[in-house]
């Protein structure tokens, strides 16, 4: 190993980033397999954490916008877990329209300090929409399908994760999003695509999808996950913090590890919907 790819690796937190991991991600998959209950606990959890740092992101929210942004992304949360097939699809496909949308307006928008991109009201639906939508279909995903189909999403994004940032301090020369995240590069994105896409691919079965719609979901996902990632840092640009949060060491808040679950969870679950056997 090189002395700047060391240096890389202890600038960006690698070891706090490993000894977190290592702890997590058995936690998560442990809850993932109790499904019920535990799941949903863990769920809620983040989706309250989250709340908190996406208020913290947002300061000039009043405090009637706070509760309801708060509010609304249990009210969704809930909406999304209890409705039947046809309504909460209906819920999932809205609500998702919106996320894009915000996140489309947020990655348009410029990042200098204390930019406004919306106004306090559509932004609390955006909050309320960003943690309530993608962790409540989290609970529902588990309790449609089996433990093996969200755990091989969640090992999809983290395949994306893995390579990219192992790629992107490697082999990094050309900037992503200079003025969003000056620390991502085209070519860790493209290792991140490539490895999401094979680990789709091998998971397929196990997602209830063909071979080359597996391959497609990790494309899709890949990509998803990664916007997800770029919009969490216009939101932390715009306020000039580093992190989210301090909940994870080496990762910062809730916000900073699940920036990319949370915008890619709706979409492949109704992508699984549309080409698998959900």
């Amino acid at each position: 190993m090189s002395t700047n790819l060391a240096a890389a690796y202890r600038r960006t937190g690698l070891v706090p980033r490993l000894l977190t991991a290592l702890v997590g991600i058995p936690l998560i998959l442990a809850a993932a397999w109790s499904g019920g209950l535990w799941w949903m606990g863990v769920l809620v959890l983040v989706a309250a954490v989250g709340t908190g740092e996406f208020l913290r992101l947002h300061p000039g929210l009043s405090p009637a916008a706070r509760v309801c942004t708060a509010a609304g992304a249990l009210v969704v949360f809930g909406a999304v877990v209890r409705l039947g097939h046809p309504p909460a699809t209906f819920l999932i496909v809205l609500a998702s329209a919106v996320l894009a949308l915000g996140v489309a307006a947020h990655l348009a928008a410029p990042v200098d300090a204390g930019t406004v991109v919306w106004g306090r009201w559509p932004t609390a639906l955006l909050g309320a929409v960003y943690l309530g939508l993608p962790t409540g279909v989290l609970v529902r995903w588990r309790g449609e399908a089996t433990f093996a189909a969200v755990a091989w999403l969640l090992v999809t994004l983290w395949v994306n994760d893995i390579a990219a940032y192992f790629v992107g301090l490697a082999a990094g020369r050309h900037k992503l999003a200079p003025r969003i995240s000056p620390g991502k590069s085209w070519e860790g994105g493209a290792a991140g695509i490539a490895g999401a896409a094979v680990t789709g691919a091998i998971g397929s079965t196990a997602l209830g999808l063909a071979g080359w719609a597996g391959v497609l979901f990790g494309i899709v996902a890949s990509v998803a996950s990664q916007v997800g990632d770029l919009f969490k840092s216009t939101m932390k640009r715009r306020q000039g913090v580093k992190d989210s949060g301090a909940l994870l060491p080496g990762h910062g808040g809730i916000l900073d590890r699940f920036d990319g679950v949370l915008v890619t969870v709706p979409l492949a679950y109704l992508f699984v919907r549309i080409l698998g056997r959900l």
